[in-house]
């Protein structure tokens, strides 16, 4: 199993003591940030049992040693980086444990580490990595299914912060203000109560913010272009 790190000083003094580290940061409302320890702690495992390995495996929940975080510019999580004497040497950004398996097998090597373990263990290895890029891909499928319903749940949805009775937002007040008064009715889903889709939909739509507004289950945009097409006199012929 990989060591925990719960202070910037904890992580300070190993830092000290050791010159090749393998760092992963997460959070516990990242669901591939959960899939992915099972990879690095079966790495960890894996080159703990290696005679003369001198690789030390760490795990750092990001936002909670901000520190760390900020130190090597973690800006999304998973992430996983391999440091010599503290150095960043390399980084493998997001669920993708083939890559993380990979790199951490030419990182060893820089450190004179022995080879992997035997057939058997690289084997069971492989499997688990196997079977959890399979269950990210069933995930995403089914994920991606959800979001072609919702967005079409009403000829006009907005997905937001809060709802339109109750809006979190400023950009999100606005856009339910336009659509209010040029005479939309539209249908709303509230993005911060499900992790899932907040996240999920940036992809699907290629949109990183928030609100989004879609009209016949196609994408019109987001609080910046509602405004341009409303001013123009453009937003009331999109109606369905």
């Amino acid at each position: 199993m990989a060591n925990t790190i719960n202070t910037n000083e904890e992580f300070e003094n190993i830092l000290k003591d050791n010159k090749f580290l393998v760092v992963m940061f997460w959070a516990d409302w990242s669901k591939p940030s959960t899939q992915m320890r099972d990879v690095f702690d079966q790495l960890a495992k894996q080159a703990t049992n290696q005679a003369n390995n001198k690789l030390l495996f760490l795990k750092v929940e990001a936002e909670k040693v901000h520190q760390i975080s900020g130190r090597y510019n973690v800006k999304s999580v998973p992430t996983c980086i391999f440091l010599n004497q503290g150095k960043l040497v390399q980084s493998v950004v997001g669920a993708n444990p083939s890559e993380l398996a990979l790199q951490t097998n030419n990182f060893s090597k820089t450190c004179d580490t022995l080879p992997l373990e035997e057939q058997q263990q690289q084997q069971q290895s492989e499997e688990m990595i196997n079977k959890i890029k399979l269950d990210q891909e069933q995930e995403k499928k089914l994920l991606n299914e959800r979001l072609e319903k919702l967005v079409n749940q009403s000829p006009v949805m907005l997905f937001m912060k809060g709802n339109p009775e109750k809006p979190q937002c400023g950009f999100s007040n606005k856009t339910v203000t336009i659509l209010k008064e040029n005479g939309f009715e539209f249908g709303s889903f509230d993005i911060l109560q499900d992790q899932a889709v907040r996240n999920g939909l940036k992809e699907y739509s290629n949109w990183p913010t928030y609100p989004q507004l879609y009209i016949n289950g196609k994408l019109v945009g987001g609080y910046d272009i509602i405004k341009d097409l409303n001013e123009e006199g453009e937003l009331v012929d999109l109606k369905p």
